[in-house]
């Protein structure tokens, strides 16, 4: 593997009340980056990056659809930041490489809102990663996001990751060799 990344959680119930309180904000990020899609696709005809990031806004909306499923926003968010970052870099390059102003008055509307769609896509693509992040620390922590019963919380200890709570018990039970009968 090449970057270390923690497993993804799996959803075993229904979503934290901090999960529910987020999906019109999840919605509102999914929707503007679909609109950026068809910017980047149609003004900038950006077919691979269009792609990619049609890639992601699919995880997010399927996460979305199945009620906020918590391992397809972590995919979403990391899909988000990796392209998120790159899409920085490339919105600097044009930048510093264009001869003309970023914005101007003088220059065409096209000009312009080609302008606005190299700022746009790194804009409403981050907060994605960043929502996404909130909500994967709630799942596995269920610290300061959200209170009470989420994914993989039990009712007597609603705030612990599964590992944490009191009737967790590592490497229990008898060992067995291979071969053994």
């Amino acid at each position: 593997m090449l970057l270390p990344m923690p497993a993804m959680p799996a959803p075993s119930g229904t979503p934290s009340s901090y999960a529910k309180s987020r999906t019109y904000a999840v919605l509102a990020i999914l929707v503007l980056q679909s609109a950026v899609i068809l910017m980047r696709l149609i003004l900038q005809l950006d077919i691979l990056g269009g792609f990619m990031m049609g890639i992601a806004t699919g995880l997010g909306w399927y996460a979305w659809k199945e009620d906020m499923h918590i391992t397809f926003l972590c995919y979403w968010g990391a899909m988000c930041f990796i392209n998120g970052i790159f899409d920085v870099v490339k919105f600097i390059d044009f930048w510093v490489h264009d001869p003309m102003p970023l914005f101007s008055n003088a220059l065409t509307f096209g000009y312009n809102l080609n302008s606005a769609t190299y700022l746009l896509i790194p804009l409403v693509t981050l907060p994605g990663a960043l929502i996404a992040w909130y909500l994967y620390k709630d799942q596995t922590e269920g610290g300061d996001y959200g209170h009470g019963g989420g994914y993989g919380r039990s009712s007597t200890d609603e705030r612990a990751p599964l590992w944490r709570q009191s009737n967790f018990e590592a490497f229990g039970g008898n060992g067995q060799r291979l071969g053994a009968n």
